[in-house]
């Protein structure tokens, strides 16, 4: 009996290189014999889905000669969504995932495709009570129009949670049919792995590249300042602040890493006295910058006291009344290789998941402040 999905599987990947023009107008495609090889499916499987494309007038079947590619297809167009939380202004700074959605509009254009771009929080706050209701109203109204795909952001899981409250919701898209591609972080607890696409940044390197920047300049007592929840995100970058403090030999400390309120002063200012760090990682830029005015207001100067580094290079960064010392993200490569992505599970449904991870760029700013001389005392 034949397969409907493996049959799927050869007829899009056939359909796809004809698009591509890899199997050109004239020229033949591989035999069935090739494909049953190539696929270890059956002759039957492999017969029907070029059937298919022979009804489709794109292939003529020759007998012994093989399928010859007659035409090809007019382009296929697509509808996506795209759920991304903080598309807007934060306290009136622009989001990195505003930039991301913008490139995933950009890619769709460019292709004649469309993009519904949403975003279910209303505020600045990701944990908002309400905020699950509106993921799950975004989604069906997606699966409703019956999209392509989605572009997906999960939101954080939270202490005492082993799945972000997204993951149900992601599994109601991938059961009406639909492609999902995750967006900066995963469903599960970190290092786990879903079975799901994923695009964002290395950010276990993340955290080793800023920790070991401010070892280099000579900081010994580096403390990390993370969200509440355990977002796979934050908790790979402190798994790279950690593993660099083992590896240029410093104590890793387990209240060094302080999860907290990172906008109330009330958290920050007694922290800082209490830990008096030399530096402080923090989990992002937005973040960073209450971090640094409450240090400000305290008294803490910074970098002559306290220096800071974070992750995201959020145009604000630069423009801090003390520049901020960061791990750029790069948004628009985000957004393309998530597009791309996308296009290839459409093509290939049934490949592996996909875990792609791009590079971040370390922008050296005056929070990380100068060299500090070598400690001759003995």
């Amino acid at each position: 009996m034949k397969s409907p999905k493996k049959a799927n599987l050869v007829y899009n990947y056939l359909r796809r290189n004809i698009e591509t023009g890899k199997y050109a107008i004239g020229k033949r495609i591989p035999t069935e014999r090739a494909l049953c090889a190539q696929f270890n499916i059956s002759r039957p499987t492999i017969t029907g889905a070029i059937h298919r494309l022979v009804e489709e007038r794109l292939l003529r079947r020759n007998g012994k000669a093989g399928s010859i590619v007659l035409a090809a297809p007019p382009p296929r167009t697509f509808t996506f969504g795209a759920i991304l939380l903080m598309l807007g202004h934060q306290q009136q700074v622009e989001s990195l995932f505003g930039f991301v959605g913008h490139e995933l509009a950009h890619r769709a254009g460019i292709d004649q495709n469309a993009l519904l771009l949403r975003d279910p929080s209303w505020g600045d706050d990701p944990n908002e009570p309400d905020l699950g209701t509106r993921y799950r109203e975004i989604a069906q109204q997606f699966i409703q129009r019956k999209v392509a795909g989605i572009f997906l952001m999960p939101q954080n899981i939270l202490p005492g949670q082993y799945l972000s409250a997204t993951a149900g919701i992601a599994e109601d898209i991938k059961a009406a049919g639909i492609a999902v591609v995750l967006i900066d972080s995963d469903l599960i607890r970190y290092p786990q792995r879903s079975a799901f696409d994923l695009v964002g940044i290395d950010n276990f390197s993340a955290g080793y590249t800023l920790t070991s920047h401010f070892i280099s300049l000579g900081c010994r007592k580096i403390d990390f300042f993370g969200n509440t929840a355990r977002h796979p995100t934050q908790q790979a970058r402190v798994s790279g602040y950690l593993q660099a403090l083992a590896d240029h030999g410093l104590p890793s400390d387990p209240a060094a890493v302080q999860y907290g309120n990172l906008h109330s002063a009330e958290f920050v200012i007694p922290t800082l006295r209490r830990r008096k760090p030399e530096a402080v990682l923090v989990l992002s830029d937005f973040r960073a910058a209450s971090v640094m005015r409450f240090a400000l207001q305290a008294g803490i100067k910074i970098p002559q006291n306290l220096r800071i580094g974070s992750f995201d290079d959020l145009p604000m960064a630069a423009h801090l009344s003390v520049p901020l010392t960061t791990v750029r993200q790069p948004a628009a490569g985000i957004g393309a290789a998530a597009y791309q992505i996308m296009l290839q599970r459409l093509a290939e449904p049934d490949l592996p998941p996909m875990h792609v991870q791009l590079g971040g760029e370390l922008i050296v700013r005056e929070s990380s402040g100068p060299g500090r001389a070598a400690d001759t005392s003995t």
